[in-house]
């Protein structure tokens, strides 16, 4: 069968057919590629929209749910005024007449500031009398005094996932009487049941969970609250409070869609899932009907090609058949044959070499006349010897380095003008010459019988002959001796010059116009990191020079005139970065290959003092902390970045409570030791890209870019509890002080830090003046809690 297949393909015409249809298989193919490539990238991008809507839609439904139940909470609670005793007289009868609150809740409750349930709507079951003291729910709406909807939880009295929106009760005197709870059932289809059940396309579901960490809705999961899935990026974000599109890892290997939306009026999150090869089917279905198409095309394409081809390729026959003729003497006409272009072209050029080999021979007589003229006007020697190495012709240029006329030379071995020395390497070399046909180039010296005078010679050796025999040799000689000279000087200035170089501390390289190495001294070495000469190599291939961060190649240098005084960073083969002064200097030469000389001085210590210098301008010496000056700069910085961020910048002012008389009692020394320890609580507990400096005395500040104020009071909380909880003991005695700490976000429209500043710094004046030891964020108005519900 192979051999079936190369016998095929031996032929031109079939080879023709078989690239043809390799390039169509090949075209068809890549057009396929990329209308499934760009099918599937639409079908990716309307997949995403149609995803973004069904989140967009299913967290504006459940919004508008938990918003209605939360307002007529507040609504209800808020008529709700009287004193405590008439409140738990008549809890039950009061609970009753909330027909309209109680068709939006699963449940009502009426609970006193005890935290003992005294009423339930329906009264059906076991839910009065139970304590719900130590429910989160209970204890944050004691201490925020609003309306709250709580984390998802199950309920005690019917076990089921539940989440519960509560609201204080106060007499006409501002004081908490109880608290009127309302129980949301998630399974039920008029709130979340609906959406277990919701199917986007085939396969794809909705899921929803809270920011902290519950399952709410999912296809696999029964009415018990699970956990979300730790590592997961998707939860990750959204927990995060991102919203987007993205995809995600299916269990089966496969991946999917992933729309997730946050919910305004809970921090809870929609995701809408959809697996890609439900979202790419159609393009699947189109490109297997382009497949199918393509075959049915080249199964008709292949024959016809077959047949065009027999025919465009039929004068090439008619030309093999006339050569043969005409080679073996049948045909004196010249060869005429039909066809296309790239036919008649070779028909033409066979023609054209048949007349060129008969003039060939004539012209060949011809040149030979003419290179014995051209050898005697030819400044360079030229000898002619036969296989034996007998002289047969010298021309004048020879005669004259010689010092003897052709009459004399004719005849004579050649090796006779040769220095007795070198006779045995050159009898070598031009044995080489006549039985391998190379042409061999050296140098030697020749010896003038006359004057007693030695010649040194460069020579080029060729031989002569045809494609039967050898005739000889034919050598072309250039008196160097001179040359020679010059160069033995030029060598000896050389080594001067590299002996000098030597003992220099800086490393001098010398390199070509291609960056390639001539020269370079030992100090050199040290630079570019190798202990064999450098020599040969090209310099930018074994460095990396870098000037402010920016990589400089030969190029760059190239195109200077001449380079003083460059702080540069090199770094060697061994990988080992260096910081240099780097001089570089051009040398011109009349011919336009210039040289370069590259000077490497250390300059590390004088780098390192300038850094030492610098970070002692922008730093606290005592607490190694950014100083006011460079803390300034930072939030002008961050005031011309503000609109950049997705999350506002956060300024965080910090006055120690009590500081004086850990100096006045503890001493200087003490207050110093502490003032460290603050440093290192502030800097352990701050992110990375935060700012944190000692704006003087006992006041330090923080920058968080693109924190957000509920990241920043955690922060700042986190950073108050570690300084109240550092003591330090000294004579028996303990110290410690505690932290009144002033958030205040940067915003779009602030234009100097003044402003910035003010606001922090009226933060943490209201900390002090509420009792010191807090986080105050500035516009907060909690100086009196107030009996107003606000939504959280």
């Amino acid at each position: 069968m192979i051999k079936g297949i190369r016998r095929w393909f031996d032929s031109l015409k079939n080879r023709a057919v078989g690239v043809v249809v390799l390039l169509v298989v090949l075209i068809v193919f890549l057009a396929t590629l990329v209308s499934i490539s760009a099918g599937q990238a639409e079908l990716e991008s309307q997949a995403r929209a149609q995803l973004a809507t069904h989140a967009d839609l299913i967290a504006a439904d459940v919004d508008a749910k938990l918003a209605e139940r939360f307002d007529a909470m507040t609504r209800v609670a808020g008529s709700l005024k009287m004193e405590e005793d008439s409140l738990l007289s008549r809890a039950q009868p009061i609970l009753n007449r909330q027909a309209a609150l109680a068709s939006l809740f699963h449940r009502l409750y009426l609970i006193d500031p005890s935290g003992i349930i005294q009423a339930t709507l329906p009264e059906a079951g076991i839910g009065r009398g139970l304590d719900v003291s130590d429910r989160r729910f209970f204890q944050l709406t004691g201490q925020q005094m609003t309306t709250l909807i709580s984390e998802p939880f199950v309920s005690r009295d019917e076990g089921i996932p539940i989440v519960a929106i509560t609201a204080p009760l106060f007499n006409h005197g501002k004081k908490l009487i109880g608290i009127l709870a309302g129980t949301i059932n998630l399974d039920e289809r008029s709130f979340l049941g609906d959406l277990k059940s919701l199917k986007i396309g085939d396969t794809g579901f909705v899921g929803m969970g809270t920011r902290s960490g519950f399952v709410l809705i999912h296809p696999r999961q029964e009415n018990q609250l699970g956990q979300l899935s730790d590592g997961n990026p998707l939860h990750e974000a959204a927990r995060e409070g991102e919203e987007g599109v993205t995809l995600a890892p299916m269990a089966n290997g496969q991946q999917r869609l992933v729309a997730y939306r946050q919910l305004n009026e809970a921090p809870w999150f929609v995701t809408v899932s959809l697996p890609t090869r439900e979202a790419f089917e159609p393009i699947r279905k189109l490109s297997n009907v382009m497949f199918w198409v393509a075959v049915g095309l080249l199964l008709l394409f292949i024959p016809l090609s077959l047949r065009l081809f027999s025919k465009l390729l039929n004068p090439l026959q008619q030309l093999t058949d006339q050569i043969k003729a005409r080679h073996m003497g049948l045909r004196d006409a010249p060869i005429e044959v039909g066809g296309g272009h790239e036919i008649r072209e070779l028909v033409t050029t066979f023609n054209q070499v048949r007349e060129e080999r008969e003039a060939a021979r004539v012209e060949m007589e011809q040149q030979e006349a003419y290179f014995r003229s051209l050898s005697e006007r030819s400044p360079i020697g030229i000898v002619q010897t036969d296989v034996l190495g007998r002289i047969e012709f010298v021309n004048p240029a020879l005669e004259a380095i010689l010092g003897q006329p052709l009459e004399r030379l004719r005849g004579q071995h050649y090796l006779q003008g040769i220095y007795r020395e070198d006779r045995a390497q050159v009898l070598k070399d031009r044995s080489r010459v006549l039985y391998s046909g190379e042409v061999f180039q050296g140098q030697y010296r020749l010896y003038d019988i006359l004057t007693d005078r030695v010649i040194w010679v460069a020579s080029m050796t060729a031989p002569i002959e045809t494609p039967d025999r050898s005739l000889g040799t034919i050598t072309v000689v250039r008196d160097i001796t001179h040359e020679l000279e010059i160069e033995a000087e030029l060598r000896v200035a050389r080594t001067r010059a590299e002996r000098i170089l030597g003992v220099l501390d800086e490393g001098v390289i010398l390199t070509d116009s291609l960056g390639f190495i001539s020269f370079a001294n030992p100090p050199s070495q040290v630079f570019i990191g190798t202990h064999a000469s450098p020599v040969g190599s090209n310099l930018f291939d074994i460095v990396q020079v870098s000037v402010d961060g920016e990589p400089w190649g030969f190029g760059e240098f190239r195109e200077q005139p001449q380079v003083t005084g460059l702080d540069a960073v090199l770094t060697n083969a061994h990988g080992d970065s260096l910081e240099v002064e780097l001089t570089m200097l051009r040398l011109e030469s009349e011919q336009g290959a210039d040289q370069f000389v590259f000077v490497l001085r250390d300059d590390s210590e004088r780098r390192r003092q300038e850094a030492q210098l610098s970070w002692d301008a922008s730093h606290d010496p005592l607490t190694r902390l950014v100083n006011r000056r460079a803390f300034s700069a930072s939030l002008g910085n961050q005031l011309l970045q503000t609109a950049e961020h997705a999350s506002p910048t956060v300024l965080m002012v910090i006055d120690l409570d009590h500081f004086k008389p850990v100096n006045d009692n503890g001493g200087h020394l003490l207050g110093d030791e502490l003032l460290r320890h603050i440093a290192d609580i502030l800097r352990s507990r701050v992110r990375q890209s935060d700012v944190v400096a000692r704006l003087g005395g006992d006041e330090f500040g923080v920058i968080l870019p693109a924190c957000g104020l509920e990241r920043a009071q955690s922060i700042a909380e986190s950073l108050r509890a570690g300084i109240e909880a550092l003591v330090l003991e000294q004579d028996g005695r303990h110290y410690g002080v505690t932290a009144s700490i002033g958030l205040t976000d940067v915003r779009t429209d602030d234009t100097t830090n003044k402003t910035v500043m003010a606001r922090a710094d009226e933060a943490a004046y209201t900390a002090k003046a509420r009792g010191r030891n807090r986080v105050v964020v500035y516009g907060e108005d909690a100086m009196a809690p107030s009996p107003e519900t606000v939504r959280t």
